[in-house]
Order: C-alpha cells, then sequence, then structure tokens
C-alpha cells in the first residue's frame, strides 16, 4: 500500500516511540490450589479398583472416557444412578452405599465445586481488573463502550457488577450478538441473505420445500405456496413513495432463514426457559413471516399460539387476535437499523413510509403453530407437532439426511448440540477398509452390514434410537406422515440415554407421541442432565471463540489433558449455575464472562504456561466485531478501502460465511496484518475528526480534552491542568481502544504521551483531514490513534 511522506514521518515516530508494554496487573488471583473437598476413602478404595482402569487414575479418562466434568458428574444424585445402572459394566454394576461412595469420590476429587459457583480466580492466573472487563463486556455485548454509572457500580461490588452486565444483556446489540454466538456452532445461518449475497436464496429454500403425498407416482404437493408476499403488499399501496420491498424482504428473509436463531432470541428477550429450545410445542414468527407464511389468505398457515396453554395433542391454544408492536416514530426505526445495518443496507426507501406503511417492529417475536397444504392447495387441519429447533426446517435442511444414513446425522448432531457428546469420538473401527462386511445386496435394507458388525454396533445402539425419532420428517425436513417410508419404528424408540451414551430397550414410546415422536425426544433431551452442558459449550465457544476440546484419550500429551480440565471445569460450573436459574440463557453467559477462565490476562509464573494454556479469551476478532469496535469508538465502521458490512470483505478479512466457510480465522495472514494497518490510519481519521466535530459532554473519547491545547501557554497552571487532561485521556483511550488499564505515571502514558507532543511539536501533517480548530492537535491526536490501533490487541480481545 503507498503511504504519503507524512504519514511515513508519523510512523518513523511510532517506531521510534514503541518500547516493550508491560503485562497488566492483577484484579485477583488465587491461592494455594489445594482442595478443601472431604474425599471418601472408601469410594477411593471402590474407584481404584472397579473405575481406575477405565477412566485413569485420576479420573482423566481412558477407554471409558473422562470423569472431570462428566454429564452426570454434576451432582450425585444422578452421578448414583449413572453407577447404579451400569458401572463398572451393565451385567455387575454397584449399588446402594458402595455406588454412593464411589460418586462422592469422583465428584470431590475429580469435580469439586461441580455444585458450587464459577471460580473467579485460579492459582497464579492474572485476571482483568475491573475497570478492564468493564470494557471489554461492554463491547462484547452491549457493542459500546460502558457509561461511567456502568464503570462505577461495576467496580463496587458482585451486585453491582451482576446488575451492569444484566444491562448489558437488554440491548438489541447483545440479541444480535447472541444469534451470532449459537452460530458460531450451528451454523444454520447459511441460507441467510448476507451469506449468500443473494435475495432469494431463504425464498428458494422454503419454496423447494415439498412433500410426497403417493410415493411410487412422485407427486408433490408445495408446502408454503405464498411466500412473495411483499411485492403484492407493494403493488396493493396505490401512493406515491411507497415503503421499499427491499426493507421488506430482508426482515422477510431473516425471519424465515434465521429462524433458528429467532427461536433463541425470543427466548432471551423474554426469560424464558431455554430448555425450550428443543421442547417448545411451537415455533416463532414476527410479523413479517407472519405474512410471508399465508396468514389472511386463502388457508392459514400459521397461527399464533399462547406457549403457556399446552393441549394433550402436543399443541398450544391459539391466540384468536393477536396484537403487534409497532414503530411509532421515525427515531425508533433509525435506532434499530443501526444496529441491524452492521451486516448491510436494509434500504428503507425513507424512514417515515416505514412508520406509515408497514410499522411492524421485527423484534415483536411470537410463539405459532405452522400448517402446511395439502395436495388440493388447501392449509391441513392438522398442524406441525413442534418440537422447538428439532423441527424446524431451516435446521434440518442444514443437517439434512439421506435414504442410506436414515437420519443418523441428524442424531448425531443432536447428540453434539444438545448433549456435549461427540459420537465420533466412541472408541470402534472406523476404517471401512478393515472392517469384514458381511455379502448385501445394491438395494438399501437388504443386508445393513454397519448394523450387524460389532465395531459399528457401538455407535448405532446410540444414534439409531434417535434417528428414528425423525422418521415423519422427509429428506428436506417437511413433517409427513402419509409416506409409508417415514414411519418411525416404535420398536426401536425406547429409553433416551444421553448422560451414559447408551440406549437401553425398555418399552416403546407411550402411543400419546405417535406421529410426533421428536416431541417425546425433544423432552428427553431437555430433562437430561447433559442438556445444560451441551449449551454451555455452545455459549463457550461463542464467548471466547475457542473450540470445544474433545475427551483426551489415555495417549493425550499431559498438556491437553490439563487444557481439558480447565475448559470442563468452567463447562460443568457455568452448566450448573444456568441450571440453578431456570435455565435462562443469561445466566448461562454471566457465569462464563465472570470466570477466571474468560477474565484471565496472563500467568504470575512462566512454568504455569502449560497448565493453562487454554483459558483466556483473546482471540483475533471476527469482522463484524472488528466494525462493532470501530463503530463503537465514533469512527461509523470501516468503509474505505474495505466495506466491513459487506461479505465479501468479511471473507477476505477471515470471516465464515456458514455455507461453505464454517469458520472465523482464528490468526492474522501478513496480508490481514498489512490491511489492519490501512483500517488503522484510515479509521483513525474519522474518530478524530468526529469526535472533535462533536460536543465535548457528547463525546466517546476526547471528553476532557479541546483541540485548542497549548503546551507553552504562559499560565504555569494552565500548562499543568492540559498536561494532567492529556494523561488522562490517554489512559481512557487505553481502556477503550486496549481494554487495558494504565496509571496516569506509568510508562505506557510516559510513551504514549511523549509520542503526542513530538507530534504537535513537529507540525507533522498527515493525509488525514482532520478538519477546523488547531490542526496540529488533532493530527497529535490522531498519530496517538494510529498508535494504539495498530497495537496487536486492537484487533485481538
Amino acid at each position: 500500500m503507498n503511504m504519503t511522506k507524512p504519514y511515513q514521518s508519523i510512523l518513523r515516530v511510532l517506531i521510534l516511540a514503541t518500547i516493550t508494554v508491560l503485562s497488566a496487573c492483577s484484579q485477583e488471583f488465587g491461592g494455594d490450589g489445594e482442595r478443601t473437598a472431604v474425599i471418601n476413602e472408601q469410594g477411593r478404595s471402590l474407584y481404584n479398583g472397579q473405575c481406575a482402569s477405565c477412566h485413569g487414575p485420576n479420573g482423566e479418562g481412558g477407554s471409558g472416557g473422562a470423569l472431570i466434568a462428566c454429564a452426570t458428574c454434576g451432582n450425585e444424585a444422578s452421578l448414583i444412578a449413572k453407577i447404579e445402572r451400569d458401572m463398572p459394566n451393565s451385567s455387575s454394576p454397584m449399588h446402594g452405599s458402595d455406588a454412593a461412595d464411589t460418586a462422592e469420590y469422583i465428584i470431590a476429587a475429580f469435580n469439586e465445586h461441580a455444585n458450587g459457583k464459577v471460580e473467579r480466580a485460579l492459582p497464579g492466573v492474572a485476571t482483568l481488573t475491573p475497570n478492564e472487563a468493564v470494557y471489554k463486556l461492554a463491547f462484547e455485548l452491549a457493542g459500546r463502550l460502558p457509561t461511567d454509572a456502568e464503570i462505577s457500580a461495576f467496580a463496587r461490588d458482585l451486585d453491582g457488577e451482576k446488575a451492569v452486565m444484566y444491562g448489558f444483556m437488554e440491548t438489541d446489540y447483545f440479541y444480535e450478538r447472541l444469534k451470532d454466538m449459537f452460530n458460531d456452532s450451528m451454523l444454520t445461518d447459511y441460507a441467510r441473505r448476507e451469506n449468500t449475497n443473494s435475495g432469494n436464496s431463504v425464498e428458494n429454500l422454503f419454496a423447494s420445500l415439498e412433500s410426497p403425498v403417493n410415493v411410487g407416482q412422485n407427486a408433490k404437493y408445495d408446502v408454503y405456496p405464498n411466500l412473495n408476499w411483499e411485492q403484492d403488499f407493494v403493488d396493493a399501496i396505490s401512493i406515491d413513495g411507497k415503503i421499499s420491498t427491499t426493507y421488506l424482504d430482508y426482515f422477510t428473509d431473516e425471519a424465515l432463514g434465521r429462524r433458528p436463531m429467532l427461536l433463541v432470541e425470543y427466548l432471551a428477550r423474554n426469560d424464558r426457559n431455554f430448555k425450550e429450545f428443543v421442547s417448545a410445542k411451537y415455533t416463532v414468527v414476527n410479523r413479517f413471516s407472519y405474512e410471508a407464511l399465508g396468514a389472511g389468505r386463502a388457508g392459514t398457515h400459521v397461527r399464533i399460539v399462547d406457549p403457556d396453554l399446552p393441549l394433550p395433542n402436543g399443541a398450544s391454544a391459539v391466540v384468536t387476535n393477536p396484537q403487534w408492536s409497532a414503530f411509532q416514530n421515525v427515531t425508533e426505526v433509525e435506532e434499530y437499523l443501526d444496529v441491524i445495518e452492521l451486516y448491510g443496507n436494509v434500504g428503507t426507501n425513507g424512514d417515515h413510509y416505514v412508520v406509515r406503511d408497514f410499522p411492524y417492529d421485527p423484534r415483536d417475536i411470537k410463539a405459532a403453530q405452522l400448517f402446511y397444504n395439502d395436495e388440493n392447495g388447501n392449509a391441513k387441519t392438522e398442524g406441525v407437532p413442534h418440537s422447538g429447533v428439532l423441527t424446524d426446517e431451516v435446521f434440518l435442511n442444514k443437517y439434512t439426511a439421506t435414504e442410506t444414513n436414515k437420519h443418523r446425522n441428524r442424531a448425531r448432531m443432536v447428540y453434539w448440540f444438545f448433549a456435549a457428546k461427540d459420537l465420533l469420538a466412541i472408541e470402534g473401527n472406523r476404517n471401512a477398509d478393515l472392517l469384514e462386511f458381511e455379502d448385501f445386496g445394491n438395494n438399501v435394507g437388504e443386508t445393513d452390514p454397519t448394523n450387524s458388525n460389532p465395531d459399528c454396533l457401538v455407535c448405532h445402539e446410540i444414534m439409531d434410537v434417535v434417528a428414528a425419532a425423525f422418521e415423519n420428517y422427509s429428506l428436506s425436513g417437511v413433517y409427513d406422515t402419509r409416506n409409508p417410508d417415514n414411519v418411525p419404528d416404535h420398536d426401536l424408540a425406547i429409553s433416551w440415554g444421553l448422560s451414559s451414551a447408551k440406549i437401553k430397550t425398555t418399552g416403546t414410546i407411550d402411543q400419546n407421541y405417535y406421529s410426533r415422536e421428536l416431541q417425546w425426544l425433544g423432552e428427553q433431551v431437555a430433562n437430561d442432565p447433559a442438556y445444560s452442558r451441551g449449551i454451555a459449550q455452545m455459549i463457550l465457544k461463542g464467548l471466547t471463540g475457542q473450540d470445544v476440546l474433545g475427551e483426551p484419550s489415555e495417549d493425550s500429551p499431559e498438556a491437553y489433558v490439563q487444557a481439558y480440565k480447565e475448559q470442563a471445569r468452567l463447562i460443568v460450573h457455568a452448566a450448573a449455575e444456568f441450571e440453578a436459574d431456570e435455565f435462562n440463557i443469561k445466566a448461562l453467559i454471566y457465569a462464563i464472562s465472570k470466570s477466571a477462565y474468560y477474565r484471565s490476562t496472563g500467568m504470575f509464573y512462566n512454568d504455569l504456561a502449560e497448565d493453562y494454556s487454554q483459558i483466556g479469551s483473546l482471540r483475533y476478532l471476527p469482522p463484524q466485531l472488528l466494525n462493532q469496535k470501530l463503530r463503537a469508538l465514533n469512527s461509523g465502521g470501516w468503509n474505505q478501502s474495505l466495506r466491513l458490512d459487506q461479505l465479501n470483505s468479511r471473507l477476505f478479512m477471515g470471516g465464515k460465511n456458514s455455507t461453505d466457510i464454517f469458520r472465523d480465522a482464528d490468526s492474522v495472514s501478513g496480508i490481514i496484518s498489512a490491511v489492519t494497518e490501512r483500517m488503522a490510519v484510515e479509521e483513525a481519521c474519522d474518530i478524530v475528526r468526529n469526535e472533535f466535530s462533536t460536543n465535548r459532554l457528547e463525546r466517546t473519547l476526547f471528553k476532557l480534552v479541546d483541540d485548542t491545547t497549548d503546551l507553552n501557554a504562559s499560565s504555569a497552571n494552565a500548562r499543568q491542568g492540559q498536561l494532567k487532561a492529556i494523561r488522562a485521556t490517554i489512559t481512557q483511550l487505553y481502556l477503550a481502544v486496549l481494554h487495558q488499564e494504565v496509571s496516569l505515571d506509568s510508562e505506557e502514558v510516559a510513551i504514549t504521551f511523549e509520542l503526542f507532543q513530538t507530534v504537535l511539536d513537529a507540525n507533522i501533517d498527515s493525509p488525514c483531514n482532520t478538519g477546523g480548530g488547531a490542526r496540529a492537535v488533532r493530527e497529535a491526536w490522531y498519530a496517538v490513534m494510529v498508535y494504539l490501533m495498530t497495537d496487536y490487541r486492537f484487533i485481538y480481545s
């Protein structure tokens, strides 16, 4: 990239001024790490004699898997039940006091605090100070800088911290961020407009949903026939300056294509029990998707229901005259669009037409039941038996089935997302070349070699029962009981065993669940002890960007085992707090974000680095978060060399699209590093210009200074006052830009002040047109902003 000579002058000053930055001090740190739990010696003896050979002498895992933060280790009752069922084996399990003593030992020795609180401190680990934490969390959850009142309350006591945190989680930005967190794992945003650069992707997905009627004749009928409602609506308005179809298209596509994430938002906004994510007897719509799915047209395809008034048949009572919230004025529209347009132009053709023509608020999400068309084009009288995300067409299309795998992929994802169990990690021989298959023909079902091979049977016994519950759903996710190939085998579907990853055949599904087996499955999943851990895994990944570590094997390096222990311990502790607060998703986010694991900034001792290699949340910011960080600093977002509100630019900067790029980059390449330097140069211009063009009291960063600074003023008091104001502003910039707290007399402030004064005295001109006022002062602050924004910690957070 070409740089003008004036900018090169500033860059030389930056290089000369830069020295090694000292590590941040700690808010708190742990003690000597000694355990305080009382060890059950009888349990220890039983464990060493009957369990250690499979689970390891320290519970770290082996052929039987790890017991550190295991799915049933959250409380003694669930662990005792597990032991009495099939430990050390199903033919001769322990019972009575032996099972109780062993469970007590496992929890005390390997899962101390499993019923307690998330650990705010770890021995020898430095954590964020209160000021650093509130700045980091305000950005992470609310997309902005904290207010003075929030900073004060957060540092006052733990009650104040919690109140501030929950305040962050009431913002529109938070709900958008929460949806992104879940999509980091579930990737159901694959059809979203911003991930496909196509406004037709979502409508094409739903329009392609067809269901067979007469098997053999391949007769099909459309499920949703009235998706293109927007143009009909606009055409019917006989006024000038009609509302933009782009606006209607955007929120319709969002409501349809992001319906799994819309369910996340609905549960969070209404503080509902998050077990409903898999067990809700409803789906969700807002006014946009309500219109798209056929409301008010020939045949009603969607009905609003009351989720708190369930009916015996797995449905909910219908709300006969639903009322929809509406924007009251243009300001409300603009404020909401400012959050949404982080991903692109919504296009309103004038906000006042929104308020006049279609004022309905997309955030007003309601529970609903869907009714498909029948073969004659009429809405069916019986609705879809919903079970939260498990029956959502977008989810089922993402994790589709084939004629041969019989929904086993869907079963595998249910275990992973909602039970924290990776079926592919189960021990067994999966090399097809080494398996001795039986002879079998080309017709599926004649002989199933994997069902009869003992190396494969270990997985089939676990997943096939779950897969069978999906049999009323077509390969594209449409509910249809007319196809005889879609009838579940009720002799298979018996007992859900997430906790042990085992399925026992003890009977048949209650006949009340016939044709709605997924509702049965959803209830089993939601009530299983492992469910909270599965959700905790997704939130941990969304907050930190870290992948969830799989259970270590006997051959795993010690560093990996230790990293797994620390991560698993946080997951199980956070899950316990999630359960204790009646599965409020905000409680889970608070639990993880207050932990020493999340707030770690480094080690006090170098020899601890290997033990704690996985803790901390420092990561290369995904492009949309980087763009929001710029917006929070009053730059308006990057729209010069690159436009981070556009997909192609985000992909260039290491973003994902959930379609064929499934994860954000976790490190910076050479070209991205060069691009981020350019970003710092360009956005520092905007920040300084925007700040000093605003009334001082309304500024984001420069409230203590102005562009009339004169360090050569004749009055000593004036000079001293300006010096203090500049240094105080620098300390605020470190918090806002790098989330690092530094003192007025620190070396960091001294270096940055020297840079400010050097540029001011040298009267260096930059390629940045910082606007009126005292140009030299603005250029000096511009140099400071470039210096801080080229620090690696700006793009890592």
